[in-house]
Protein backbone atom coordinates (compact mmCIF):
# COMPACT_ATOMS: atom_id res chain seq x y z
CA UNK A 1 0.00 0.00 0.00
CA UNK A 2 0.94 3.37 -0.76
CA UNK A 3 2.63 5.37 2.59
CA UNK A 4 0.75 8.97 3.37
CA UNK A 5 3.30 10.63 1.15
CA UNK A 6 2.98 8.85 -1.87
CA UNK A 7 -0.73 9.09 -1.89
CA UNK A 8 -1.00 11.93 -1.98
CA UNK A 9 1.58 12.69 -4.39
CA UNK A 10 -0.65 11.63 -7.02
CA UNK A 11 -4.02 13.22 -8.92
CA UNK A 12 -6.93 10.86 -9.59
CA UNK A 13 -5.77 9.92 -13.06
CA UNK A 14 -2.53 9.18 -11.38
CA UNK A 15 -3.89 6.89 -8.97
CA UNK A 16 -5.92 5.29 -11.16
CA UNK A 17 -3.17 4.27 -13.48
CA UNK A 18 -1.57 2.81 -10.63
CA UNK A 19 -4.75 0.70 -10.37
CA UNK A 20 -4.24 -0.23 -14.27
CA UNK A 21 -0.47 -0.71 -13.97
CA UNK A 22 -1.27 -3.43 -11.46
CA UNK A 23 1.05 -1.61 -9.09
CA UNK A 24 -1.84 -1.06 -5.89
CA UNK A 25 -5.45 -2.72 -5.77
CA UNK A 26 -8.54 0.01 -5.50
CA UNK A 27 -8.82 -1.71 -1.81
CA UNK A 28 -5.75 0.17 -1.11
CA UNK A 29 -6.29 3.30 -2.59
CA UNK A 30 -9.60 3.27 -0.02
CA UNK A 31 -7.34 1.95 2.52
CA UNK A 32 -5.04 4.87 1.92
CA UNK A 33 -8.24 7.26 2.00
CA UNK A 34 -10.29 6.13 5.11
CA UNK A 35 -6.25 6.72 7.23
CA UNK A 36 -6.20 10.10 5.76
CA UNK A 37 -9.41 10.50 6.94
CA UNK A 38 -8.76 9.46 10.50
CA UNK A 39 -5.14 11.24 10.58
CA UNK A 40 -6.91 14.93 9.35
CA UNK A 41 -10.35 14.96 9.68
CA UNK A 42 -10.67 15.25 13.78
CA UNK A 43 -9.31 18.58 13.30
CA UNK A 44 -10.76 19.89 9.87
CA UNK A 45 -14.31 18.34 10.37
CA UNK A 46 -14.50 18.00 6.32
CA UNK A 47 -16.24 14.75 6.27
CA UNK A 48 -19.49 14.37 8.08
CA UNK A 49 -20.27 11.37 6.78
CA UNK A 50 -18.12 7.75 6.31
CA UNK A 51 -19.12 4.27 4.81
CA UNK A 52 -16.57 2.25 5.18
CA UNK A 53 -17.57 -0.58 5.03
CA UNK A 54 -19.61 0.02 1.44
CA UNK A 55 -16.33 1.75 0.15
CA UNK A 56 -14.56 -1.48 1.05
CA UNK A 57 -16.95 -3.62 -0.77
CA UNK A 58 -17.19 -1.38 -3.79
CA UNK A 59 -13.35 -1.19 -4.00
CA UNK A 60 -13.47 -5.07 -4.53
CA UNK A 61 -15.28 -5.13 -7.78
CA UNK A 62 -14.45 -1.89 -9.53
CA UNK A 63 -15.78 -1.54 -13.17
CA UNK A 64 -13.61 -2.87 -15.52
CA UNK A 65 -11.87 -0.77 -18.11
CA UNK A 66 -13.32 2.18 -16.12
CA UNK A 67 -11.02 4.82 -16.09
CA UNK A 68 -10.59 6.47 -13.12
CA UNK A 69 -11.51 2.63 -11.57
CA UNK A 70 -10.51 2.51 -7.51
CA UNK A 71 -9.91 6.21 -6.73
CA UNK A 72 -11.67 7.46 -3.18
CA UNK A 73 -14.22 10.09 -3.84
CA UNK A 74 -16.00 12.32 -1.25
CA UNK A 75 -19.26 14.00 -2.41
CA UNK A 76 -21.06 17.10 -0.67
CA UNK A 77 -23.79 17.02 1.31
CA UNK A 78 -25.87 18.78 -0.74
CA UNK A 79 -28.00 18.24 -4.54
CA UNK A 80 -26.85 14.81 -5.11
CA UNK A 81 -27.74 11.46 -3.75
CA UNK A 82 -26.22 8.36 -3.16
CA UNK A 83 -28.15 5.08 -2.57
CA UNK A 84 -27.86 3.62 1.10
CA UNK A 85 -27.16 7.61 2.19
CA UNK A 86 -29.03 10.46 3.73
CA UNK A 87 -29.42 13.57 2.50
CA UNK A 88 -29.14 16.44 4.78
CA UNK A 89 -28.35 20.22 3.52
CA UNK A 90 -26.67 20.44 6.64
CA UNK A 91 -29.66 21.11 8.36
CA UNK A 92 -31.26 20.13 11.41
CA UNK A 93 -34.54 20.04 10.26
CA UNK A 94 -33.03 17.82 7.73
CA UNK A 95 -31.18 14.83 10.16
CA UNK A 96 -32.59 11.98 10.34
CA UNK A 97 -33.45 11.67 7.05
CA UNK A 98 -34.09 8.14 5.38
CA UNK A 99 -31.58 7.51 2.98
CA UNK A 100 -31.97 7.78 -0.46
CA UNK A 101 -32.87 4.65 -2.36
CA UNK A 102 -31.24 5.04 -5.62
CA UNK A 103 -28.28 7.46 -6.87
CA UNK A 104 -29.29 10.19 -8.92
CA UNK A 105 -27.83 10.67 -12.27
CA UNK A 106 -25.04 12.17 -11.55
CA UNK A 107 -24.11 9.86 -9.04
CA UNK A 108 -24.31 6.67 -11.24
CA UNK A 109 -21.67 8.71 -13.74
CA UNK A 110 -19.27 8.62 -10.72
CA UNK A 111 -19.83 5.05 -10.20
CA UNK A 112 -19.76 4.26 -13.54
CA UNK A 113 -16.05 6.08 -14.46
CA UNK A 114 -15.07 3.77 -11.87
CA UNK A 115 -15.00 6.58 -8.54
CA UNK A 116 -15.23 4.73 -4.50
CA UNK A 117 -17.68 6.92 -2.76
CA UNK A 118 -16.12 7.16 0.45
CA UNK A 119 -18.23 9.68 2.34
CA UNK A 120 -19.97 13.40 2.35
CA UNK A 121 -18.38 17.00 3.18
CA UNK A 122 -19.86 19.74 5.29
CA UNK A 123 -21.55 22.80 3.65
CA UNK A 124 -23.35 25.02 5.67
CA UNK A 125 -26.71 25.16 5.73
CA UNK A 126 -28.12 24.91 1.93
CA UNK A 127 -24.63 25.92 0.59
CA UNK A 128 -26.00 29.58 1.46
CA UNK A 129 -22.51 30.82 2.82
CA UNK A 130 -19.49 31.28 1.79
CA UNK A 131 -17.79 30.20 4.83
CA UNK A 132 -18.36 26.38 6.28
CA UNK A 133 -20.21 26.53 9.44
CA UNK A 134 -23.41 24.60 9.55
CA UNK A 135 -25.36 24.36 13.40
CA UNK A 136 -26.01 20.90 12.48
CA UNK A 137 -22.17 19.34 11.62
CA UNK A 138 -19.54 22.69 13.13
CA UNK A 139 -17.17 24.42 11.38
CA UNK A 140 -14.65 22.99 8.47
CA UNK A 141 -11.28 24.50 9.42
CA UNK A 142 -8.78 25.63 6.57
CA UNK A 143 -5.61 23.09 5.83
CA UNK A 144 -3.50 25.98 5.12
CA UNK A 145 -4.44 27.47 8.97
CA UNK A 146 -7.00 25.96 10.96
CA UNK A 147 -7.92 29.37 12.36
CA UNK A 148 -9.15 30.31 8.82
CA UNK A 149 -12.30 29.10 7.03
CA UNK A 150 -11.80 27.05 3.52
CA UNK A 151 -14.43 29.26 2.00
CA UNK A 152 -17.35 28.17 1.05
CA UNK A 153 -19.90 26.56 0.35
CA UNK A 154 -17.74 23.45 -0.44
CA UNK A 155 -15.83 23.75 2.61
CA UNK A 156 -15.66 20.58 3.31
CA UNK A 157 -14.33 19.26 -0.26
CA UNK A 158 -11.90 21.65 -0.78
CA UNK A 159 -9.98 21.37 2.76
CA UNK A 160 -10.41 17.16 2.28
CA UNK A 161 -8.53 17.57 -1.04
CA UNK A 162 -5.88 20.40 0.37
CA UNK A 163 -5.35 17.87 3.43
CA UNK A 164 -4.57 14.87 0.71
CA UNK A 165 -7.34 12.87 2.06
CA UNK A 166 -8.60 12.00 -1.65
CA UNK A 167 -7.32 13.77 -4.76
CA UNK A 168 -10.48 15.47 -5.78
CA UNK A 169 -14.11 16.45 -4.40
CA UNK A 170 -17.53 16.59 -5.74
CA UNK A 171 -18.53 20.27 -5.40
CA UNK A 172 -21.36 22.66 -5.89
CA UNK A 173 -21.77 26.45 -7.25
CA UNK A 174 -24.47 28.67 -7.22
CA UNK A 175 -22.50 32.02 -6.35
CA UNK A 176 -19.11 30.78 -6.04
CA UNK A 177 -19.00 27.81 -3.95
CA UNK A 178 -16.53 25.85 -6.19
CA UNK A 179 -14.20 29.02 -6.85
CA UNK A 180 -14.14 30.74 -3.50
CA UNK A 181 -12.91 27.35 -1.29
CA UNK A 182 -10.04 26.47 -4.43
CA UNK A 183 -9.37 29.95 -3.92
CA UNK A 184 -8.83 29.67 -0.26
CA UNK A 185 -7.23 26.48 -0.05
CA UNK A 186 -4.94 26.63 -2.86
CA UNK A 187 -6.64 24.17 -5.46
CA UNK A 188 -8.13 24.39 -8.97
CA UNK A 189 -11.81 24.67 -9.13
CA UNK A 190 -13.99 25.19 -12.27
CA UNK A 191 -17.74 25.89 -12.46
CA UNK A 192 -18.74 24.57 -15.88
CA UNK A 193 -20.84 26.24 -18.08
CA UNK A 194 -24.99 26.14 -16.78
CA UNK A 195 -26.30 22.85 -17.86
CA UNK A 196 -23.24 21.58 -18.77
CA UNK A 197 -23.58 18.96 -16.04
CA UNK A 198 -26.33 17.58 -14.58
CA UNK A 199 -27.21 16.32 -11.23
CA UNK A 200 -30.16 14.66 -12.28
CA UNK A 201 -32.19 16.47 -9.01
CA UNK A 202 -35.87 16.01 -9.29
CA UNK A 203 -36.57 19.65 -9.76
CA UNK A 204 -34.87 20.39 -12.15
CA UNK A 205 -31.83 23.09 -12.66
CA UNK A 206 -31.21 23.78 -9.00
CA UNK A 207 -31.42 27.28 -7.99
CA UNK A 208 -33.16 28.00 -10.90
CA UNK A 209 -30.31 27.24 -13.16
CA UNK A 210 -27.58 28.86 -11.01
CA UNK A 211 -26.24 25.82 -10.14
CA UNK A 212 -23.54 23.82 -11.09
CA UNK A 213 -22.25 20.91 -9.97
CA UNK A 214 -18.61 19.50 -10.47
CA UNK A 215 -15.38 18.66 -8.56
CA UNK A 216 -12.26 20.28 -6.96
CA UNK A 217 -9.11 18.97 -7.76
CA UNK A 218 -5.51 19.66 -8.07
CA UNK A 219 -5.01 19.19 -11.42
CA UNK A 220 -6.59 20.95 -14.59
CA UNK A 221 -6.65 17.03 -15.92
CA UNK A 222 -8.78 15.75 -13.24
CA UNK A 223 -11.39 18.18 -13.59
CA UNK A 224 -11.04 17.93 -17.52
CA UNK A 225 -11.22 14.19 -17.38
CA UNK A 226 -14.66 14.21 -15.18
CA UNK A 227 -16.25 16.55 -17.60
CA UNK A 228 -16.32 13.75 -19.94
CA UNK A 229 -17.45 11.18 -17.99
CA UNK A 230 -20.01 13.78 -16.31
CA UNK A 231 -21.16 15.88 -18.62
CA UNK A 232 -24.06 15.61 -20.23
CA UNK A 233 -27.88 16.72 -19.81
CA UNK A 234 -30.52 15.50 -17.31
CA UNK A 235 -33.13 13.32 -18.22
CA UNK A 236 -35.44 15.21 -20.01
CA UNK A 237 -33.27 18.28 -21.05
CA UNK A 238 -34.68 19.99 -24.19
CA UNK A 239 -31.08 20.76 -24.81
CA UNK A 240 -27.32 19.71 -24.32
CA UNK A 241 -24.04 21.31 -24.96
CA UNK A 242 -21.61 20.28 -27.30
CA UNK A 243 -18.36 18.86 -26.05
CA UNK A 244 -14.86 19.06 -27.85
CA UNK A 245 -14.58 16.22 -30.31
CA UNK A 246 -11.77 14.16 -28.48
CA UNK A 247 -13.09 15.22 -25.75
CA UNK A 248 -12.54 18.05 -22.66
CA UNK A 249 -9.10 15.82 -21.72
CA UNK A 250 -7.82 15.84 -24.88
CA UNK A 251 -8.29 19.23 -25.70
CA UNK A 252 -6.17 20.70 -23.00
CA UNK A 253 -3.15 19.40 -24.77
CA UNK A 254 -3.15 22.59 -26.87
CA UNK A 255 -2.67 25.95 -25.53
CA UNK A 256 -4.76 28.42 -26.93
CA UNK A 257 -2.73 31.71 -28.85
CA UNK A 258 -3.10 34.91 -28.39
CA UNK A 259 -6.66 35.41 -26.44
CA UNK A 260 -8.29 38.91 -25.66
CA UNK A 261 -8.45 38.96 -22.02
CA UNK A 262 -10.15 41.72 -19.94
CA UNK A 263 -8.86 42.66 -16.55
CA UNK A 264 -10.89 43.88 -14.01
CA UNK A 265 -10.05 44.49 -10.32
CA UNK A 266 -13.44 45.98 -9.68
CA UNK A 267 -16.56 43.85 -8.55
CA UNK A 268 -19.65 44.11 -10.29
CA UNK A 269 -21.00 45.67 -6.93
CA UNK A 270 -18.23 47.93 -7.27
CA UNK A 271 -15.94 46.62 -4.55
CA UNK A 272 -12.58 46.55 -4.49
CA UNK A 273 -9.79 44.04 -3.48
CA UNK A 274 -6.66 44.53 -1.04
CA UNK A 275 -3.81 46.00 -2.21
CA UNK A 276 -2.02 42.71 -2.06
CA UNK A 277 -4.84 41.33 -4.30
CA UNK A 278 -4.93 43.58 -6.94
CA UNK A 279 -1.12 43.38 -6.75
CA UNK A 280 -1.40 39.76 -7.49
CA UNK A 281 -3.88 40.51 -10.26
CA UNK A 282 -1.63 42.54 -12.36
CA UNK A 283 1.11 39.76 -12.03
CA UNK A 284 -1.24 37.14 -13.49
CA UNK A 285 -2.00 39.36 -16.30
CA UNK A 286 1.76 40.53 -16.77
CA UNK A 287 2.37 36.46 -16.54
CA UNK A 288 -0.45 36.12 -19.61
CA UNK A 289 1.28 38.73 -21.33
CA UNK A 290 4.28 36.29 -21.34
CA UNK A 291 2.38 33.94 -22.96
CA UNK A 292 1.45 35.76 -25.62
CA UNK A 293 -1.98 36.39 -24.52
CA UNK A 294 -3.27 40.35 -24.81
CA UNK A 295 -4.44 41.87 -21.58
CA UNK A 296 -7.07 44.71 -21.96
CA UNK A 297 -8.45 46.96 -19.06
CA UNK A 298 -11.84 46.03 -18.61
CA UNK A 299 -14.89 47.86 -16.82
CA UNK A 300 -18.40 45.94 -15.77
CA UNK A 301 -21.41 47.74 -16.77
CA UNK A 302 -23.65 49.82 -14.04
CA UNK A 303 -26.15 48.33 -12.41
CA UNK A 304 -24.91 44.21 -12.60
CA UNK A 305 -24.42 43.31 -9.06
CA UNK A 306 -26.53 40.17 -8.98
CA UNK A 307 -27.08 39.68 -5.25
CA UNK A 308 -30.82 40.98 -4.92
CA UNK A 309 -31.84 38.60 -8.15
CA UNK A 310 -29.65 35.74 -7.16
CA UNK A 311 -30.61 35.92 -3.65
CA UNK A 312 -34.98 35.67 -4.94
CA UNK A 313 -34.09 32.83 -6.67
CA UNK A 314 -32.20 30.58 -4.11
CA UNK A 315 -34.37 31.63 -1.18
CA UNK A 316 -37.32 30.62 -3.12
CA UNK A 317 -35.42 27.13 -3.71
CA UNK A 318 -35.24 26.22 0.09
CA UNK A 319 -38.18 27.64 0.96
CA UNK A 320 -39.97 24.78 -1.39
CA UNK A 321 -37.07 22.42 0.08
CA UNK A 322 -38.54 22.98 3.70
CA UNK A 323 -41.90 23.05 2.23
CA UNK A 324 -41.24 19.39 0.98
CA UNK A 325 -39.45 18.29 4.20
CA UNK A 326 -42.64 19.55 6.13
CA UNK A 327 -45.08 17.28 4.44
CA UNK A 328 -43.41 14.41 4.85
CA UNK A 329 -42.96 15.06 8.47
CA UNK A 330 -46.59 16.16 8.52
CA UNK A 331 -44.89 19.84 10.86
CA UNK A 332 -43.54 22.63 10.37
CA UNK A 333 -39.54 22.87 11.44
CA UNK A 334 -39.07 23.68 15.42
CA UNK A 335 -36.95 27.18 15.74
CA UNK A 336 -34.07 25.32 16.50
CA UNK A 337 -34.38 22.95 13.42
CA UNK A 338 -33.48 25.57 10.98
CA UNK A 339 -30.83 28.53 11.19
CA UNK A 340 -30.76 32.32 10.48
CA UNK A 341 -29.89 32.01 6.57
CA UNK A 342 -33.02 29.36 6.19
CA UNK A 343 -35.43 31.56 8.33
CA UNK A 344 -34.88 34.38 6.35
CA UNK A 345 -35.29 32.37 2.91
CA UNK A 346 -38.77 31.44 4.82
CA UNK A 347 -39.82 34.85 5.35
CA UNK A 348 -38.67 35.95 1.74
CA UNK A 349 -40.55 33.06 0.11
CA UNK A 350 -43.65 34.20 2.04
CA UNK A 351 -43.26 38.09 0.97
CA UNK A 352 -42.16 37.59 -2.56
CA UNK A 353 -45.25 37.82 -5.47
CA UNK A 354 -44.88 35.66 -8.48
CA UNK A 355 -44.92 39.60 -9.97
CA UNK A 356 -41.90 40.26 -8.01
CA UNK A 357 -40.01 36.58 -9.18
CA UNK A 358 -41.17 37.84 -12.66
CA UNK A 359 -39.66 41.11 -12.39
CA UNK A 360 -36.61 39.51 -11.03
CA UNK A 361 -36.35 36.92 -14.07
CA UNK A 362 -36.36 40.24 -16.01
CA UNK A 363 -33.39 41.87 -14.39
CA UNK A 364 -31.54 38.32 -14.71
CA UNK A 365 -32.19 38.17 -18.74
CA UNK A 366 -31.06 42.41 -18.34
CA UNK A 367 -27.77 41.46 -16.53
CA UNK A 368 -26.98 38.56 -18.71
CA UNK A 369 -27.92 40.63 -22.28
CA UNK A 370 -25.23 43.82 -21.42
CA UNK A 371 -22.60 41.26 -19.08
CA UNK A 372 -22.24 39.53 -22.95
CA UNK A 373 -22.87 43.24 -24.37
CA UNK A 374 -19.82 44.49 -22.68
CA UNK A 375 -17.28 41.65 -22.84
CA UNK A 376 -18.28 40.88 -26.90
CA UNK A 377 -14.93 41.81 -27.65
CA UNK A 378 -13.04 39.30 -25.42
CA UNK A 379 -12.13 36.05 -25.03
CA UNK A 380 -12.33 35.89 -21.65
CA UNK A 381 -12.58 38.29 -18.42
CA UNK A 382 -9.67 38.08 -15.51
CA UNK A 383 -10.38 39.32 -11.75
CA UNK A 384 -9.98 38.27 -8.70
CA UNK A 385 -11.74 35.37 -7.01
CA UNK A 386 -11.90 37.10 -3.49
CA UNK A 387 -11.22 40.44 -2.17
CA UNK A 388 -8.96 39.17 0.62
CA UNK A 389 -7.51 35.97 1.35
CA UNK A 390 -9.09 33.49 3.65
CA UNK A 391 -11.05 35.00 6.80
CA UNK A 392 -10.53 33.94 9.96
CA UNK A 393 -13.25 31.05 11.23
CA UNK A 394 -16.66 32.39 12.70
CA UNK A 395 -16.26 36.13 10.53
CA UNK A 396 -18.96 35.15 8.42
CA UNK A 397 -21.10 32.17 9.38
CA UNK A 398 -24.74 33.04 9.09
CA UNK A 399 -26.64 35.70 9.98
CA UNK A 400 -26.37 35.12 14.70
CA UNK A 401 -27.16 38.51 15.40
CA UNK A 402 -26.76 40.70 12.32
CA UNK A 403 -29.58 41.77 9.98
CA UNK A 404 -29.67 39.63 6.13
CA UNK A 405 -28.03 42.97 4.71
CA UNK A 406 -25.05 43.20 7.30
CA UNK A 407 -24.70 39.51 6.39
CA UNK A 408 -24.74 40.14 2.44
CA UNK A 409 -22.42 43.00 2.84
CA UNK A 410 -19.27 41.20 4.57
CA UNK A 411 -19.87 38.29 2.11
CA UNK A 412 -19.72 40.27 -0.41
CA UNK A 413 -16.73 42.39 1.08
CA UNK A 414 -15.02 38.73 0.89
CA UNK A 415 -16.30 37.47 -2.27
CA UNK A 416 -17.65 39.79 -4.48
CA UNK A 417 -16.59 38.57 -7.73
CA UNK A 418 -17.79 34.83 -8.66
CA UNK A 419 -21.72 35.45 -8.10
CA UNK A 420 -22.37 37.63 -11.39
CA UNK A 421 -21.19 34.98 -14.30
CA UNK A 422 -23.32 32.02 -11.99
CA UNK A 423 -26.21 34.84 -13.30
CA UNK A 424 -24.82 34.76 -16.45
CA UNK A 425 -24.12 30.96 -17.23
CA UNK A 426 -20.44 31.16 -18.06
CA UNK A 427 -17.75 29.16 -17.10
CA UNK A 428 -15.62 30.34 -14.99
CA UNK A 429 -12.71 28.90 -13.08
CA UNK A 430 -10.27 29.73 -9.73
CA UNK A 431 -6.57 29.39 -10.50
CA UNK A 432 -4.34 29.07 -7.66
CA UNK A 433 -1.00 31.01 -8.98
CA UNK A 434 -0.43 33.32 -5.29
CA UNK A 435 0.58 33.08 -2.05
CA UNK A 436 -0.45 35.97 0.77
CA UNK A 437 2.16 37.38 2.84
CA UNK A 438 -0.14 35.00 5.65
CA UNK A 439 0.84 32.31 3.34
CA UNK A 440 -2.36 31.78 2.56
CA UNK A 441 -3.15 30.56 -0.69
CA UNK A 442 -4.98 33.41 -3.36
CA UNK A 443 -6.64 32.23 -6.38
CA UNK A 444 -7.53 34.25 -9.93
CA UNK A 445 -10.41 34.05 -11.97
CA UNK A 446 -11.17 33.64 -15.52
CA UNK A 447 -14.28 33.46 -17.12
CA UNK A 448 -14.80 32.69 -20.86
CA UNK A 449 -18.09 32.85 -23.08
CA UNK A 450 -21.14 30.50 -22.53
CA UNK A 451 -20.14 26.89 -23.98
CA UNK A 452 -16.42 27.65 -24.31
CA UNK A 453 -15.53 25.43 -20.91
CA UNK A 454 -13.01 23.44 -23.30
CA UNK A 455 -11.06 26.91 -24.42
CA UNK A 456 -11.05 28.30 -20.61
CA UNK A 457 -9.32 24.45 -19.30
CA UNK A 458 -6.68 24.42 -21.94
CA UNK A 459 -5.97 28.26 -20.62
CA UNK A 460 -6.14 26.53 -17.40
CA UNK A 461 -3.26 23.59 -18.47
CA UNK A 462 -1.13 26.56 -19.53
CA UNK A 463 -0.89 28.27 -16.54
CA UNK A 464 -0.59 25.07 -15.00
CA UNK A 465 2.52 24.19 -16.77
CA UNK A 466 3.90 27.89 -16.45
CA UNK A 467 3.28 27.87 -13.17
CA UNK A 468 3.23 24.84 -11.48
CA UNK A 469 0.74 25.12 -8.39
CA UNK A 470 0.86 21.18 -6.51
CA UNK A 471 4.41 21.97 -5.28
CA UNK A 472 2.53 24.70 -3.16
CA UNK A 473 0.69 21.92 -0.85
CA UNK A 474 -0.47 22.39 2.82
CA UNK A 475 2.98 21.47 4.39
CA UNK A 476 2.64 18.88 6.82
CA UNK A 477 4.41 19.66 9.41
CA UNK A 478 2.36 22.66 9.65
CA UNK A 479 -0.86 20.76 10.44
CA UNK A 480 0.82 18.53 13.22
CA UNK A 481 1.39 21.76 14.88
CA UNK A 482 -2.12 22.73 14.68
CA UNK A 483 -2.82 20.26 16.17
CA UNK A 484 -3.69 17.44 13.67
CA UNK A 485 -2.16 13.74 15.14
Amino acid sequence: MLNPDEYRAHDALGLAALVRDGEVTSAELVECALAAIDHHDPVLNAVILRDDALAREDALTPPANAPLAGVPFLVKDINVDVAGWPLTHACRFFAGAAPARADSQLARRWREAGLITVGRTNTPEFATDFACEPELYGPTLNPWDTSRTPGGSSGGAAAAVAAGMVPMAHASDSGGSIRVPASCCGLFGFKPTSGLVASGADIGPLVGGLNCDHVISWSVRDCAAMLDYTAGPADGAPTAWARPGDGFLRAIDLPPQGLRIGLCATAPSGQKPTAEIAAMLMQTGALLESMGHDIIPFDWPENIDPIDVAAAIWTSEIALAMEQRAKLLGRAPRADEVGPLVRYSLDQAAYHSALDMARMRLQRWDIRRRVAQATASFDMVLTPVTAETAVPSGLLGGLSERSFDDWAARSAAFAPYTEIFNLTGQPAMSVPLHQGADGLPVGMQLAARVGEDALLLRLARQLEQASPWASRRPPQNRLVQSGMH
